[in-house]
């Protein structure tokens, strides 16, 4: 199950038309747990830093911690996590970083944010708007 999550995980950026290049970071699989960091060059030339740490109990997987770190020339332009903090939010734990705050978000995967990316840097009047 958790080999098959992480395969799955991967084959989604691998997939993206928006994503230019993958380097694996760090990544695991043991019986109960998963755990994979990378860092995916988009094709406007911005970074993505994934992080997913994952478990498995009772046959059901569980998303323990994400986070999904966008920055271009190094500077942020929006962090997703689920990170157990800003509980002023309604929607603790989901949140998201900008420059101008921390903000409401839903609970987001890998697919939501490559989806959320590539409206915008696909757009040829927004190609370089990060």
């Amino acid at each position: 199950m958790l080999e098959n999550f992480l395969a799955d995980l991967k084959a989604s950026l691998t997939a993206s038309p928006i994503v230019k290049d993958i380097e694996i970071l760090d990544e695991f699989v043991t019986s109960v747990s998963g755990f994979l960091d990378c860092r995916v060059l988009l094709i406007d030339e911005s970074e993505l830093f994934v992080t997913e740490y994952f478990t498995v109990l009772k046959d059901k997987l569980y998303r323990d911690k994400y986070s999904y770190h966008l920055q271009k020339n190094d500077k942020l332009i929006k962090r997703w996590d689920n990170a157990p903090h800003h509980r002023e939010l309604s929607t603790f734990p989901f949140h998201i970083h900008m420059k101008n705050g921390v903000h409401e978000s839903k609970e987001m995967t890998v697919e939501d944010i490559l989806d959320e990316i590539s409206e915008i840097i696909q757009e040829p009047t927004n190609r370089n708007c990060f």
